[in-house]
């Protein structure tokens, strides 16, 4: 009779030997992976300029006094796709710019001003974006200093535009000078052009409107701007516009860019501004970071009307 002969030692099995091997594999690639991964990520860098002509960290300025700071960032190899600026005064904190971006190599250069407001101390806070989701952000703190610093202004008291299905005005609104151009005669003054107007229903409602040449859809009013060479840009404040929080008398009144300033909301803008009805007044900032105002003496609510304005604007 035959019996079954034990050792005492359990029988080896080759298969654990091979998961074990293959297990500890596939944990140290995941590892040099996610290692390899991390040192991929291209850093972006963000400096803030300095010079004579620029606001230093700290530094107190007057009432209504310019803030300037300028910015050069780089992706590190990565597009920039996004900055962001922010002031924060006690709990609040305001968006003075959100911009989304796509620049590669020559990297992000830009200069941004804003007044002194009537709080004793600003941080501001500048965020910028790559690409690979990189963020990096870096804060100046800024003081309410002695006086008043306002400038005088510029004021054009009647300037008369065509919407877009009319000719009998120009169309082309420089708000330095007061210079309206015509689809004859603007070529060659494209740089120098702000604002324009039209006018649509929205929501069921006439809208007498206010644009820049580079909001993305004033191509749909006035499509020769396609193949304009340089296309300006204004914020317009619609809030305080909707809102009627500047009167006609205020307007008026102005003889120095105090209200011009005070005015000017940053946390609600746009570069086209709706409901332009005739007694409205609507805040504005240029690209070159000038403060205005805009007030609409009569409005048409015809396409093929026109606008009548007065603007007052800093030198």
């Amino acid at each position: 009779m035959l019996q079954a002969i034990s050792n005492n030692r359990k029988p080896y099995c080759p298969s654990k030997g091979v998961w074990f091997f293959f297990f500890s594999a596939l944990l140290l690639s995941t590892l040099i992976s996610a290692c390899s991964k991390d040192e991929t990520v291209r850093h972006t860098t963000l400096f803030i300029k300095t010079g004579a002509s620029y606001t230093p960290d700290g530094a107190h300025i007057s009432l209504g006094g310019s803030i300037k700071i300028g910015i050069q960032a780089s992706g590190a190899g990565a597009k920039l796709t996004y900055y962001h600026i922010e002031k924060i005064v006690g709990t609040d904190t305001i968006n003075l710019l959100d911009k989304g971006i796509f620049i590669g190599n020559e990297g992000l250069d830009v200069d941004f001003n804003s007044p002194k407001d009537t709080s004793a101390v600003e941080t501001w806070r500048i965020v910028v974006m790559n690409s690979d989701r990189y963020v990096v952000s870096k804060s100046l703190k800024f003081y309410k200093g002695s006086g008043t610093a306002y400038n005088p202004i510029y004021s054009y008291d009647s300037i008369k535009l065509s919407f877009q299905n009319s000719d009998i005005y120009g169309h082309y609104l420089d708000v330095h000078t007061g210079n309206v151009y015509t689809n004859a005669n603007v070529a060659g003054h494209e740089s120098e052009v702000d604002l324009l107007v039209y006018y649509y229903v929205t929501s069921g409602l006439p809208s007498p409107t206010f644009i820049c040449p580079g909001y993305v859809s004033v191509v749909g009013y006035y499509p020769n701007l396609d193949t304009w060479p340089v296309r300006n840009n204004i914020l317009y404040d619609y809030y305080s516009s909707d809102n009627n929080l500047v009167s006609i008398h205020q307007f008026d009144a102005a003889k120095n860019d105090s209200l011009l300033v005070s005015a000017y909301k940053p946390d609600h803008t746009s570069g086209n501004s709706k409901y332009g009805y005739t007694g409205k007044v609507v805040p504005f900032k240029t690209q070159e970071g000038k403060y205005g105002l805009i007030k609409v003496i009569h409005a048409d609510q015809i396409d093929n009307g026109m606008m009548e304005i007065a603007v007052k604007i800093q030198q």
